[in-house]
């Protein structure tokens, strides 16, 4: 780097970070159609590999949650500064917004996400249907915006390592209505359970974070000099066990948050040179540079990887590289067999936190409503979804419970979509095998909160809204009241955003929102200290 282009670095580390919203179930108010931002899919073809839900069949006549996104409210329009340019539904947010403490976060209608950390599932570019992998998935940004993108249809399956991280993880989906499979395990566990089983596998790598240091104080401080090449050791195993799981012609996005090319290039470099694997281009977005060959081997293709600078860019530092696969990768290679060092590998836990307890696996009965595990278990299904759903035949939210199978964890009912049995089947168990339907307590079946927030606006029997104070004292745990003779399950809504489920009974609504996720405090509308940025 050019020394007056450093003085322009380190310039920038004295300018304030970059905050940005991304929008999940509402309608942004500008399209990238026809944009040089907009990444589209150059994928190979999919012979060889599992039918995609898009090919096998034709839309389910259903709520698709993410297909049916609602108009931006306009106390939340006012809030959003400019359009991020590589991102459809993504803008920039001023430091002092509150949004991230207001009663629409808890919605799930958008998710605070940094504006570089949008550009690896651009670039990643998942389409309905498809066998997605996060790979190193918390907190979530990312896998909710896979999960917004597929539209109910496919299968995403979302890992992190850490049992802490997983958990948020989880919770993440959950408030944003994903139903995702949830695993925590180690990258070759994953990999030897299900090789060549995905069209595309988003790796956002554990890094050296420099990018981050002037928006994380502790990013910097944990900084030392081997951290790079520690890193990128790491990254080369992640990266290996990234490539068993996906399928031939499958593509594979890498991406970091640090500026550091023993990272950045060169891991692309060393995958390029010892695996069948091939670079593709990806979009000019405005403010990103091209790939340094000259920090690795020199290859030209290094330059269809993409750097976010702060100098140059708006956001904090980033890299990204897409490249697809030309052949299966085997399973008797890692980083270390093909010329790198095994990095020491965290502890997975997944003895313990991946497999909370058996699995009850679902079958279809004579005259049940869906591949229930016995005629008492598919009654009370049944029943409860009729009592919950205004159409329990059809689709719910993103996923179409006539082809889901139902899986019992625990005291929990999961609903799972089609394509994502054939990965349960493997001797691996997950945190949370898809969408959370209900628990039993006792001898009945109690809604589950996830079910709430994955329902989409019209799906609910018996839909409650509330104005947004109403709303905060909901989430804080208050009860509200009913009318007198009212009774049953309400599908509780602000502005046919979810808020929860709460049971009519003797005058009074009662609170059934999640303990551990109630708060105080919550900003409501108008959402002042918003940017008046001008937005184009």
């Amino acid at each position: 780097m050019h020394p007056s282009e450093l003085d322009e670095l380190a310039s920038a580390f004295q300018e304030p970070p970059v905050r940005g919203v991304r929008l999940h179930r509402l309608q942004p108010v500008h399209s990238l159609k026809g944009h040089a931002g907009a990444c589209t899919n150059h994928t190979p073809g999919r012979q060889g590999h599992w039918p995609l839900a898009s090919e096998a069949s034709p839309p389910a006549d259903g709520l698709a949650v993410a297909a049916e996104r609602l108009p931006l409210p306009p106390e939340l329009a006012a809030a959003l500064g400019p359009p991020v340019p590589w991102a459809e539904d993504g803008y920039y947010l001023p430091l002092t917004s509150p949004l991230g403490h207001s009663v629409h976060h808890e919605t799930g209608a958008f998710y605070i996400q940094e504006p570089s950390a949008m550009a690896p599932v651009a670039a990643l570019d998942p389409v309905p249907g498809e066998a997605v992998l996060d790979l190193c998935a918390a907190p979530g940004g990312k896998a909710t915006a896979i999960g917004a993108r597929l539209r109910g249809r496919g299968v995403l399956v979302a890992n992190d390592v850490h049992p802490q991280r997983a958990e948020i993880l989880a919770q993440n989906l959950e408030r944003t209505g994903v139903p995702a499979i949830v695993t925590q395990a180690a990258p070759d566990v994953l990999a030897d359970a299900w090789p060549a089983c995905f069209d595309a596998v988003l790796v956002d790598a554990p890094c050296s974070g420099e990018g981050m240091f002037r928006k994380d104080e502790t990013a910097c401080a944990a900084w030392h000099e081997e951290a790079p090449s520690l890193c990128a050791m790491r990254q080369r195993d992640i990266l290996v066990a990234a490539l068993r799981l996906l399928r031939p012609g499958g593509r594979l996005v890498y991406s970091t948050c640090t500026f550091n090319p023993v990272e950045n290039e060169q891991v692309v470099a060393w995958l390029r040179a010892h695996f069948p694997v091939a670079l593709d281009p990806l979009p000019a977005w405005p403010g990103w540079e091209p790939g340094r060959p000259e920090w690795a081997d020199g290859h030209p293709d290094l330059v269809h990887t993409r750097r976010l600078w702060p100098h140059r860019g708006r956001g904090e530092g980033h890299f990204v590289a897409r490249m697809h696969l030309l052949d299966t990768v085997p399973g008797d290679v890692s980083g270390q067999s093909q010329g790198g060092k095994r990095s020491v590998r965290p502890r997975s836990h997944h003895g313990h936190a991946i497999k909370p307890g058996p699995a009850v696996w679902s079958r279809r009965p004579a005259g049940a409503a869906g591949p229930f595990a016995s005629r008492a278990a598919g009654a009370l299904l049944a029943g409860l979804l009729a009592d919950l759903l205004a159409h329990p035949e059809r689709s719910l939210a993103p996923l179409d419970l006539a082809d889901a199978a139902w899986i019992r964890q625990g005291n929990v009912w999961f609903a799972c979509p089609p394509d994502g049995v054939r990965l349960l089947v493997a001797p691996l168990r997950a945190l949370r095998p898809g969408l959370a339907v209900a628990s039993e307590q006792g001898r009945r079946l109690v809604p589950h909160h996830a079910l709430a927030m994955a329902i989409a606006h019209g799906a609910a029997a018996h839909p409650l809204a509330l104005d947004p104070q109403q709303a905060a004292a909901f989430l804080a745990g208050e009860a509200l009241p009913a009318a007198d003779g009212e009774a049953g399950w309400r599908w509780l809504h602000l502005g046919g955003l979810p808020l929860g489920w709460g049971r009519a009974s003797d005058g009074r609504i009662n609170n059934l929102y999640p303990k551990g996720l109630r708060r105080r405090g919550l900003v409501t509308p108008p959402y002042t200290g918003c940017s008046q940025e001008r937005r184009s």
